[in-house]
């Protein structure tokens, strides 16, 4: 499964911008193949992340916050330790979909340092989805 969804993104990872499609279609199916990964799957997902670039990182984690699974922190968490805002906001915003009860407050401290130094210049719509996240993280 992980190889059919390399293949299912790779062609959208490109660019910053993968166009219609890929918003339309593609992500769905891309979700789909990732509902269907076993634990081998995942951990193949969590290995090869630091060989893929950004904008494959970034379609993965557009994937991610609606498969219900124990993955989606682990892989997000692990994708979050980055130097790209653009990033690092995508994977905030999925965050704001998972259960975050269970992340340790040593996490949650340099999330909320990060998002702080952020918020500085974020546009409107990059500050609500900064702010929605620290409403749940502290809640």
């Amino acid at each position: 499964m992980y190889n059919k969804f390399d293949v299912c993104i790779s062609d959208f990872s490109h660019e910053s911008e993968p166009g219609d499609y890929w918003y339309d279609c593609a992500i769905l199916e891309a979700t789909e193949i990732l509902n269907k990964f076993n634990n081998n799957d995942w951990e193949l997902l969590l290995a090869q992340l630091k060989f893929k670039p950004i904008f494959w990182q970034k379609r993965l984690v557009e994937c991610l916050g609606d498969l219900h699974n124990s993955h989606e922190l682990e892989v997000l968490l692990k994708i979050i330790n980055t130097s790209n805002e653009n990033l690092f906001i995508s994977c905030i915003d999925s965050l704001r979909l998972l259960d975050l009860s269970n992340l340790d407050n040593s996490k949650k401290e340099l999330l909320l340092l990060k998002i702080d130094i952020l918020l500085q210049n974020a546009s409107s719509p990059v500050k609500r989805v900064l702010e929605e996240f620290i409403k749940k993280l502290v809640e």
